[in-house]
């Protein structure tokens, strides 16, 4: 099988049929790794804004590949998606044991902290995305962070992204 390029795929989906008002993907902790089809009909689902759809495919992959981050990650924005945030949180916990340095666990994490008011948890996730920009990736979410946790100290509200 070839090794597919996940951002690649991801801006793929988004230009060719993906709907961007419903997910932004940060670029994964591993982007070239082998996945199977079943991997990427998860994700355009997720795109499309069927949830449960991708839910269930996602989940049916961690059941073959419990240790696969990017697949925790879409499970708990997904749960997150459809407001189940005990069960996103721990998604995305999941997806940080299998690797802390995953760029969408910690970005959507943060949005989660927010969504549920927990500023100070989502401040220390901005760290971690700082972090992770130093070394080269995940500025565009950093920023992007950054500019949802300073607009929800002033109006305690979360913007759509993620």
């Amino acid at each position: 099988m070839a090794r597919a390029s996940l951002p690649i795929l991801i801006a793929f989906l988004i230009a060719f049929g993906g709907n961007t008002a419903h997910a932004v993907f940060p670029e994964s902790g591993d982007s070239e790794i082998e996945r199977p089809p079943i991997y990427y009909s998860g994700i355009k689902a997720i795109e499309d804004g069927d949830y449960a759809k991708g839910l269930e495919i996602m989940q049916s992959f961690v059941d073959e590949d419990p240790q696969d981050a990017d697949a925790w990650a879409l499970i708990g924005f997904s749960l997150r998606k459809t407001k189940r945030y005990v069960d996103s949180e721990h998604a995305y916990q999941k997806a940080l044991e299998a690797d802390p340095k995953n760029l969408a666990a910690n970005a959507y994490a943060a949005k989660l902290y927010l969504e549920t008011g927990r500023v100070q948890e989502a401040e220390q996730k901005l760290v971690v995305l700082g972090e992770l920009c130093a070394g080269g990736k995940g500025c565009e979410e950093r920023e992007r962070l950054a500019g949802m946790i300073e607009a929800y100290k002033k109006t305690g509200k979360v913007g759509a992204d993620w």
